[in-house]
């Protein structure tokens, strides 16, 4: 291989470590932030209906630009959903793993169910994300109102069962 075919791979690789970061940010901190505020009433059929993983699929792929479009069929978002007791439910997302600040490794809706409809239940959105600057960490987000809040670095192991009891803790101090 001469040199320039291999400047030409390293420029290949990097537009797609950058087209996949893009795809990363925007389904995090763009779309997951939209539906909560806007659609959350899609969210709670599709997990009614056990929809809510190909729904998530489909956003994820509409997000791609990727060259490579078989890359997303192998590496995407996982939805689950759980019921932490009788009124408190998560919608959680395991994302692809992080490689670059500011993606999340999860994601977490947090909703409070009572007797009004679902568009009007208090809810919450937490995101764990890599932050990078002299050393790699960890920071948990909150999203309000379509704005992003740094709540500071995750001082745990960042495993998906300490990002969902933080966000437990955190959502039901700001309902109290």
């Amino acid at each position: 291989m001469d040199i320039q075919e291999y400047f030409k791979g390293l420029i290949s690789d990097q537009q797609f470590s950058e087209n996949l970061n893009q795809q990363h940010y925007k389904f995090a901190h763009q779309l997951m932030p939209y539906i909560v505020e806007n659609n959350f009433n899609d969210l709670v059929s599709k997990v009614i209906d056990k929809s809510a993983q190909n729904w998530i699929l489909q956003l994820w792929n509409k997000y791609s630009e990727l060259p490579i479009p078989n890359y997303t069929a192998l590496v995407y978002p996982i939805c689950n959903f759980t019921k932490h007791s009788d009124n408190i439910g998560i919608i959680y997302i395991t994302m692809p793993a992080p490689r670059v600040s500011p993606e999340a490794a999860y994601m977490a809706v947090i909703f409070k169910i009572d007797n009004d409809p679902p568009s009007e239940w208090l809810r919450s959105y937490f995101t764990l994300e890599l932050a990078v600057t002299t050393s790699a960490y960890w920071t948990l987000a909150e999203w309000e109102n379509s704005n992003h809040i740094n709540l500071g670095e995750f001082k745990y192991e960042p495993t998906l069962k300490n990002f969902l009891t933080t966000v437990i803790v955190e959502s039901k101090r700001r309902w109290s």
